[in-house]
């Protein structure tokens, strides 16, 4: 006759040493998994501060280079303006002089002079701007084309907005030689509110009638088209979407960017989050000299912020704000790429390990399958002795006494090897890690003393455990009063290793309030519920959650303990109380929690336990999960 407790202890014996190597196995494992992620995020680092800092120093070099292309161009503005005003009056010197030279000997001066001012005074040039006029060295006004009611006057008096007279200081200058520049000071056309805008005048000797032949170009004009011909050149150098200048003026708007249709625009409408704006942040970077800044960016409202990084810089004369950036986004790819190589050596790590822990299962395996033969046949010694016994006493009640005990001993051999398996786990995992923190020196006191906290905690649990199965069979057990919220801290000390170690987050609603009852027990029933949820949550993909909501109603104590594991089927549902009835795997589980846990809320504490699949909203999302209910109906408080 073989009975319950003697192949229980038998299979202990037998397993216990797989489990064993296969848990340390699980926990090399996590500790190379962890340790590859660590030094993943090194290399995340180490890439993007070079990525940042290369990018840095090339949009830098960059802009810097076109700057200084600028600021040589700026210095030759007013050397390009004069050799083109001197061409166009070059121009119109040799039409004349060819029209007097073909009609000198056939018309009147008349004649000739009406047809050179046919001939230039429709000419315009620097897109409309520029035109030709004609004088007397006596200050006679011969052609003027934008105020032809002037031809004929003098303009002897005339002068410029600082008070320099015009007409005379041409003359003066051509007299010394046949052509010469001049400077001026007069209002545009355009803008008469301000009589200081600089103009550039050149003027040729036209000997035949004495005449001097010219034009003038306002340099702000001629700057504007400078700096039109500044950014066509920009516009045709070689970019891409992650690298490209941008150039910004101080009304606002985007003088050259990437995306057309943002030219001319307010840059203040592309904002960062938070609602600053990226122009303002942009200004007061550069008049501090801070010329790196980083910000969050969009193309348009259909898109995405990017972190962005430019270099600016200010070109005063001009108030313009150039500046040319890198997208941080670009750094995926190459972090995926390390993170794949990163991969690869652990995933051989990992088949190394597999192969030793191979290797060792077999061993031990062995080992307990002698040991267990050893403990068969002392076990058969022991049956023959109980068979003697049984054969020798006749009385069929002592016999069933006996029978009785062997099966209560079964029953606590499976209840202890039940409860055990998570504080021993608990201290396993705790040593486990204390060793490997220690030998790579990373074992401070605050860890060393949370984990023996665990340890101690762990250990006279299981010392209360042993009272709490002597007190089970016992009919005067002793109530006391406990407080509701220091025995779920019990309990959650006991347990949050293994519940954050498998990523399980609680979501607590608890009072304070004292009931009255058995906590030891109490305590056990709570570890057999919570412990059916993580072994369901494991199986799932995060979020793992457990809700746990403790209260009082009307003279009442409810307790609610909900999972998001996908529930149980309700074809089995009401079965799962029944002792040795389980939804897991052999290995997992003996079918006895929930029998034990009913057992200690219904006839020991003398409450109700409900158990029923239920839908959870949690964070704008539903959950299908399982729900256990504690009701206790006689409060004493």
């Amino acid at each position: 006759m073989t009975y319950k407790n003697e192949n229980s202890l038998i299979s202990i014996i037998k397993f216990t040493p797989l489990v064993f190597i296969i848990s340390i196995s699980i926990i090399i494992t996590i500790f190379l998994y962890l340790e590859k992620q660590n030094e993943l995020e090194k290399e995340k680092i180490s890439i993007r501060n070079e990525f940042i800092n290369t990018n840095k120093e090339l949009v830098k070099q960059e802009v810097e280079n076109l700057y200084d292309f600028i600021i040589r161009t700026q210095e030759k503005t007013e050397e390009k303006l004069k050799e083109n005003i001197k061409d166009r009056v070059y121009e119109a010197h040799n039409i004349a002089m060819r029209i007097y030279n073909e009609n000198k000997n056939k018309k009147t001066e008349q004649e000739i002079t009406k047809m050179i001012k046919d001939a230039l005074v429709d000419i315009r040039f620097n897109n409309g701007r520029g035109y030709f006029f004609i004088y007397t060295f006596d200050y006679e006004c011969i052609l003027l084309p934008i105020n032809r009611e002037n031809e004929g006057k003098s303009v002897r008096d005339f002068r410029d907005s600082r008070g320099m007279y015009l007409g005379k200081e041409i003359v003066k200058s051509l007299e010394k030689s046949k052509e010469s520049f001049l400077t001026w000071y007069y209002p545009k056309p355009n803008n008469l509110k301000n009589p200081d805008f600089k103009k550039i005048g050149f003027n040729i000797h036209f000997e035949p009638y004495n005449w001097f032949i010219g034009t003038g170009e306002y340099f702000v004009d001629f700057e504007e088209n400078m700096k039109k011909e500044i950014l066509e050149y920009i516009s045709k150098l070689r970019t891409n979407e992650n690298n490209y200048f941008f150039i910004l003026d101080y009304e606002n708007r985007t003088l050259f960017q990437k995306i057309d249709y943002l030219v001319t625009k307010s840059f203040q409408k592309i904002e960062l989050e938070r609602e600053i704006k990226l122009f303002d942040n942009i200004v007061k970077n550069v008049q501090k000299n801070e010329n790196f800044i980083s910000y969050n960016y969009k193309f348009t409202d259909n898109d995405d912020f990017l972190i962005k990084t430019s270099y600016i810089k200010e070109l005063k004369n001009w108030n313009w704000i150039i500046g040319k950036g890198f997208y941080h986004d670009y750094l995926n790819a190459i972090i995926e790429k390390k993170t794949q190589e990163l991969n690869n050596k652990f995933h051989k790590k990992v088949l190394n390990l597999i192969s030793m822990a191979i290797i060792l299962t077999i061993l031990l395996l062995i080992i307990s399958i002698y040991i267990s033969k050893i403990l068969d046949k002392k076990f058969l010694g022991y049956k023959k002795e109980i068979d003697k016994y049984i054969k020798e006493n006749t009385k069929q009640q002592h016999i069933l006494s006996q029978q009785s005990k062997m099966a209560a001993m079964g029953e606590m051999l499976g209840n202890i090897a039940h409860q055990w398996r998570q504080p021993l786990s608990v201290i396993t995992t705790v040593a486990t890690g204390m060793k490997l923190q220690k030998e790579f020196n990373t074992l401070d006191d605050k860890i060393f003393n949370e984990s023996i906290e665990n340890i101690t905690n762990s250990a006279q649990y299981l010392s209360n455990t042993i009272d709490d199965f002597r007190n089970f069979f016992k009919t005067d057990k002793e109530e006391n009063y406990f407080n509701i919220s220091n025995t779920f801290e019990k309990v959650f000390k006991l347990i949050k290793i293994s519940f954050k170690n498998h990523e399980i987050k609680f979501i607590k609603e608890i009072e304070d309030f004292d009931i009255f009852g058995l906590e030891n027990e109490f305590i056990q029933a709570l570890m057999n519920i919570l412990n059916n949820s993580k072994d369901a949550l494991i199986e799932k993909p995060n979020p793992r959650l457990i809700f746990i909501n403790a209260y009082k109603n009307k003279n009442k104590i409810i307790i609610k303990i909900k999972d998001n594991a996908g529930g149980i089927d309700e074809k089995i549902i009401d079965k799962i109380c029944e002792p040795y009835f389980t939804t897991k795997h052999q290995s997992q589980g003996t079918g006895i929690g929930l029998f034990m846990t009913e057992e200690i809320i219904v006839k020991h504490m003398r409450g109700i336990l409900n158990v029923c699949n239920v839908e959870i909203l949690y964070e704008n999302k539903i959950y299908k999960g399982l729900e256990t209910t504690i009701k206790f109906q006689n409060i004493i408080y």
